[in-house]
Formats: structure tokens, C-alpha cells, sequence
């Protein structure tokens, strides 16, 4: 199974990118799946203008960041809390794509903060984001407060107490999108929308 994670922050001096690199890493190294990371901020998409499939010119990356999209097989979404929310990039990004790049694949949401909440109402976002595009929420979340003090700017964990809640994440995650992968391959189903 190969994963995309898309790191969603585009700040200067961003935190939760760290969470993405350490998924990434983590992943590739300590599972039989396959990781990449899809850094938002290096693709540098401008505000959506026209969807992909309608766009007369579209943006520089954006086929490639679609085609990576669409040949994997679950996703993680990796953001900061911005104001009660997740990054407009984040939203950017998936709304210059059709639904079909998403539905029918488990996505994970995780966030990160400097705070001590670790970015729950943004978690809680993204999960509505994920219903919205028509993939397969998994109910846990990772949360990731004081992210400084957890992983360091290459994405190593630094916090020993905090690598059960993320392997434990990871478990539920890899839990569900294999027996969705499996499901599918075993009965593959087109609907009318092309799911």
C-alpha cells in the first residue's frame, strides 16, 4: 500500500511539517507500506482559479501533485491549527482536484500545534473535509501538542512517551485503509460517479 501525506503548512518557520517528514519516515521504515511526502509548500499552488480536469493552464506541479493523488492508496493530512481550522492550502490544494482522487480511500488527520491542545478543532475540520470529499475518516485523530518538544526539524521523534500515541494512531490507520484496499480489490465497484 503506498500512503501520500500531505503536508499542509506553507508558514515560515512551520512546526508540522515535522509531524509529515516523521510519518514519512516512520512508515517507510517500521511497516510493509510505502510513504511520500506531498509538501504544499513546495508546490506553492496559486488560489484555485478552475478545477484540474476544466483548467485551460494549469498551475506548475499540479498534474504531478494529481497523479500522485490519485495512484495511492490512502492519505494522511498533516496541518497546523490556523484560527479554529486547518490551512487554506490544505483546502486549496484538494479543491482544485475531483472528488473521484479521494473517495473511496481511508485519510488519516493529523494535526500539530506549539500549543497544548494540539489543534482539535482543526482535526475535527478536516475530518468534515474528508466526509466531503467522499473518503473514509478514521475515527482517531493525532493530535500533536507543544510539537517542538516532540520532534525535532527532521522529523525525529524526541519524545519517547509520545511514540505509543503515534504508533497507535498508525495501527488504526493501517488498520482500516488495508481492509479497504483489500475490499476493493477483491470487489471493485464503479458507480455512476466513477468511485
Amino acid at each position: 500500500m503506498h500512503i501520500t501525506i500531505l503536508s499542509a503548512s506553507t508558514r515560515l518557520n512551520r512546526q508540522s511539517h515535522r509531524v509529515a517528514l516523521a510519518l514519512e519516515k516512520w512508515i517507510n521504515e517500521n511497516s510493509m507500506h510505502t510513504a511520500e511526502v506531498l509538501d504544499l509548500a513546495e508546490y506553492n499552488f496559486p488560489v484555485m482559479e478552475e478545477v484540474l480536469h476544466r483548467h485551460p493552464n494549469p498551475p506548475a506541479g499540479l498534474v504531478d501533485f494529481a497523479e500522485r493523488v490519485r495512484q495511492s492508496d490512502a492519505h494522511l493530512f498533516v496541518s497546523p491549527e490556523y484560527n479554529g481550522t486547518y490551512t487554506s492550502a490544505l483546502k486549496n490544494a484538494v479543491d482544485y482536484l475531483k472528488e473521484k482522487e479521494f473517495a473511496r480511500k481511508v485519510i488519516g488527520v493529523v494535526t500539530a500545534t506549539t500549543g497544548m491542545l494540539g489543534g482539535i478543532r482543526a482535526a475535527l475540520s478536516m475530518q468534515q473535509l474528508v466526509l466531503g470529499i467522499a473518503g473514509y475518516a478514521i475515527p482517531q485523530m493525532l493530535t500533536v501538542p507543544q510539537v517542538s518538544q516532540r520532534f525535532d526539524e527532521h522529523g525525529h521523534l524526541t519524545d519517547p512517551a509520545f511514540e505509543a500515541k503515534f504508533a497507535g494512531f498508525l495501527e488504526q490507520f493501517f488498520w482500516l485503509a488495508e481492509a479497504v484496499v483489500a475490499k476493493k480489490a477483491a470487489v471493485p465497484v464503479v458507480t455512476e460517479s466513477g468511485f
